[in-house]
């Protein structure tokens, strides 16, 4: 992957907006929070974000919300409070992710940040039963956000995909202009991971638990792999928006015959999630829609094999039999063969470990970050 080094913009001054932020919620907030690190060593930052407590790092963050239950952030309350933010207008760029959460009309100029696209979501939902309020289908809703992701993209001088898929569905869902669209992977803290001497025979999910995620094939797939290898054990880290787990994954692997080999782990310290990573025997990702999929660079960079579904911006990173197994979305058999690959053929195993480390190593924060800059410096001419 080709990335351009862009040249300081000396004395930019950024808004960012997040609807999220460790340590609650996912990818969005794990990706604001890292790409915010980086780009406070070359810019004047502030972020507006939500969060469970007060967020501690070097750059200056204002948390509207201080939400002190672990539940879905009202997105309302970043919106208004966005609103009233004494120095708004003095920023020279405003950079919002989740779109629909928030519709700036700033002096400034404006880039906006695409991890998903609602309404190719809307159409993975309408044929699964729902997990959380995430996967809610309520249409006048649902008609609010895809407007607003749509007004918003119209209105940014910029707009950043976290993948070509995501550019894909930004041209063809609402028009946008390819050449307004700059697509600029997630990364990783390839340093942040290692392997552990000794693996357990863990096949490994980390994620949330939503619809759109395809968990309850994994599980149908679990029970046919676990037949032929039943010292294995599935381990389920993350939960709901809402917080908990989900009891419909909890009562289908009662009826499937395998609660004793299935472990929710819930929502853990992401130290405690790089330790299991490590371990794994195999990490899978059973979406049926996904933008990226950052617990594939994670697990990469773990030396931990990988195994997902063809589906949105994973064929990015993941090669077919190279650096990982790609399987159809919505098909258990055809994973739980994939699953029973990665772990009885030491040589495919091997080349699955060596290419994923050398392809995670080509998505640094670093390259990130100073793709963004280079994003802002052309918003601002």
């Amino acid at each position: 992957m080709k990335y351009v080094t862009a040249t300081h913009p000396a004395g930019l001054k950024i808004t960012m907006f997040s609807s999220e932020y460790p340590p609650c919620w996912g990818g969005v907030g794990r990706h604001v929070q890292s790409l915010c690190r980086q780009l406070c060593n070359y810019i004047d930052l502030r972020l507006v974000t939500t969060t469970y407590v007060e967020p501690r790092e070097q750059f200056p963050v204002k948390n509207l919300a201080r939400i002190r239950t672990k539940s879905f952030p009202f997105l309302l309350a970043q919106y208004l409070g966005g609103l009233r933010l004494s120095n708004y207008d003095t920023s020279h760029l405003i950079h919002v992710h989740v779109p629909h959460a928030f519709t700036p009309i700033p002096k400034s100029r404006l880039v906006s940040t695409f991890h998903v696209v609602w309404a190719e979501y809307l159409d993975t939902l309408e044929h699964q039963s729902p997990m959380s309020v995430f996967d809610l289908q309520i249409p006048s809703v649902n008609h609010r956000i895809i407007k607003k992701e749509q007004q918003v993209a119209m209105l940014s001088d910029a707009v950043i995909a976290v993948s070509n898929s995501v550019k894909k569905e930004l041209v063809t869902r609402y028009g946008i202009p390819e050449g307004k669209i700059v697509v600029i992977p997630n990364g990783v803290e390839v340093n942040l991971f290692r392997p552990s001497a000794e693996r357990e025979k863990q096949i490994l999910y980390v994620g949330r638990q939503t619809a759109h995620k395809g968990l309850p094939y994994l599980l149908q797939a679990f029970a046919e792999f676990v037949k032929a290898n039943e010292k294995f054990r599935l381990v389920l880290v993350g939960e709901r928006l809402e917080g908990g787990v989900d009891p419909s994954l909890v009562k289908l692997s009662r009826n499937l015959g395998i609660a004793d080999k299935v472990e929710f782990t819930g929502r853990l310290l992401e130290d405690d999630v790089r330790v299991i990573m490590g371990r794994a025997e195999c990490l899978v990702l059973p979406s049926l829609a996904e933008s990226f999929g950052m617990a594939i660079l994670e697990a990469m960079a773990s030396e931990t094999p990988v195994v997902a579904t063809n589906v949105g911006g994973i064929p990015d990173v993941v090669q077919d039999g190279l650096n990982g197994l790609l399987v159809r979305p919505a098909d258990p058999h055809a994973l739980a063969e994939s699953l029973d690959q990665v772990v009885s053929d030491s040589r495919l195993r091997r080349r699955l470990i060596q290419n994923g480390v050398r392809t995670c190593r080509d998505f640094s924060w670093e390259k990130v970050a100073q793709n963004t800059l280079k994003v802002y410096k052309q918003a601002c001419i």
